[in-house]
């Protein structure tokens, strides 16, 4: 076999002969025996494929009270400290070979370590005189350059669709998404859904008063953090608020309600306003899951929203259809 018995010794450390190409399983069978013959030794197997510029050293040793068999470990260099391509413990020499074999790939850059053990951790180093990542290239050929978008316009319709102090969508802008998306409804089969909220301060004599303007800025703020870019919050017959919530079942709007309700009641609204005493009320309806009538789904909403208040239920979803 290409790996003979003469080696040399070297205090701890036995270094068997350097081979011209990658190890089989004998040469590993070999220095397995080695390390079983000399515990606590590193047995070390190097060698230098003509292919490859790189001198590989497997360093192979037994520890006492060890049962999951010897410590492998390949070093791309011969010093001791070079660099450390992968350490995995077993005495199966065929796994061994499948992992020597994947890392001595001449084409590949040894600069990763990559340990297999399983109570030890991964570290992958970055690759010395890497190029930037190029941006991927369309596979569309001879488009254009893309347009400027006049940001000054888009942000005077934004503001023509807004209720000037609070920010929010008007109640205009509110119907207007509602037929929108039952446009898209009707001609897609997407649904859709309708949340409608009322956020009010306990008084001390039981009565809910309207949050002053300050404490609705947060209180939109943290509406539109719990859901998503494409959800809508508009003005909807003070003091009321609503969600139009786009491609969303009746499920995922109860789930959307409820993370709004965590979000608002977490922490105070505003100094000295206490969570228990922030009144929370919630109607939702959807299409197609309550009807297929946009009419019908904001007063179905509407009428769930009542029933929140009623009931002391802050969430309540209107019956399905």
């Amino acid at each position: 076999m290409p790996l003979h018995d003469a080696f040399t010794t070297s205090g701890a450390n036995v270094r068997l002969s350097k081979l011209g190409t990658v190890p089989v399983m004998e040469d590993l069978d070999f220095a397995m025996s080695q390390a079983a013959k000399h515990p606590q030794a590193i047995i070390e197997l190097p060698w230098k494929a003509a292919t490859s510029p790189t001198t590989f050293v497997l360093r192979v040793t037994y520890m006492d009270g060890n049962d999951e068999g010897p410590s492998w470990t390949l070093h791309a260099g011969e010093a001791l400290d070079s660099a450390v391509l992968w350490s995995h413990e077993s005495p199966d020499s065929s796994l061994i070979q499948s992992l020597i074999a994947a890392e001595c790939d001449p084409e590949r850059a040894l600069v990763s370590f990559v340990d297999t053990a399983p109570t030890r951790e991964t570290v992958t180093a970055p690759k010395p005189n890497q190029p930037p990542p190029q941006r991927p290239q369309s596979i569309r050929p001879n488009l254009p350059p893309p347009t400027d978008l006049d940001r000054t316009l888009l942000e005077g319709v934004q503001r023509s669709l807004r209720r000037e102090g609070t920010g929010l969508f008007s109640e205009a802008t509110f119907y207007f998404f509602v037929i929108q998306e039952f446009t898209r409804f009707q001609q897609t089969n997407l649904p859709f859904s309708l949340v409608i909220a009322e956020v009010g301060l306990r008084l001390t004599d039981g009565a809910v008063s309207l949050p002053p303007l300050r404490v609705l800025h947060e209180i939109s703020g943290r509406i539109q953090l719990a859901g998503r870019p494409l959800d809508n919050l508009c003005h909807y017959k003070d003091p009321k608020l609503a969600i139009v919530l786009p491609h969303t079942s009746v499920n995922e709007a109860m789930q959307q309600a409820m993370r709004v309700k965590e979000a608002l009641l977490a922490t105070p609204l505003g100094p000295g306003l206490d969570p228990s005493n922030v009144a929370f009320n919630v109607g939702i309806a959807s299409v197609p899951d309550t009807c297929e009538h946009p009419g019908i789904l904001i007063a179905a909403a509407d009428a769930a929203l009542e029933q929140s208040k009623r009931t002391n239920n802050s969430v309540v979803l209107f019956p399905s259809g």
